[in-house]
């Protein structure tokens, strides 16, 4: 993936179909090198006049069917974003609020809590895009103990025809 960035100031340029690789640490937060990688589809769609969109994903990789479902509203006052998600390994978590920011200087960063594996770790999204058909997405949650963020999810967007 090319490395120069594109400016961006919400989230337009994902709206339509991608193909996303998914590269995801084998364990977090325990120093791992390790990726899991996997394939998904995805297509995004612009709803209340822009003032967000949807998004549905698809992938074999947890099981038979699995979808993610992200959410993606706008303030129009302060240009703020919340992302909710919901997926069907955890329909009990349906559309919890993960995170909140915005775009600056053409990177998108948004920040909220996540629970994994009973502790509660601040959380972080990164979002950038490199040309009209490709964008980058990380998760990292921040180690208290090493005093740093840990990137542990990677998706890298192709867009499809």
């Amino acid at each position: 993936m090319n490395n120069t960035l594109i400016e961006i100031q919400n989230f337009d340029f994902l709206i339509g179909k991608w193909s996303v690789l998914n590269k995801r640490l084998k364990k977090r937060l325990k120093n791992s090198t390790d990726w899991i990688e996997f394939i998904a589809k995805m297509e995004t769609k612009p709803f209340l006049n822009g003032l967000g969109l949807m998004d549905e994903m698809k992938s074999s990789h947890y099981g038979d069917n699995f979808i993610g479902f992200s959410i993606r509203m706008v303030n129009p006052k302060t240009n703020i974003w919340t992302i909710y998600w919901a997926d069907t390994s955890n329909p009990e978590n349906y559309l919890k609020e993960q995170v909140i920011g915005e775009f600056k200087n053409g990177i998108g960063e948004f920040y909220g809590n996540e629970i994994y594996q009973g502790e509660e770790y601040k959380l972080r999204f990164t979002w950038k895009k490199y040309s009209e058909n490709t964008a980058l997405w990380e998760q990292a949650y921040f180690d208290d103990k090493a005093n740093e963020w840990e990137t542990n999810w990677i998706m890298e967007f192709t867009r499809e025809n």
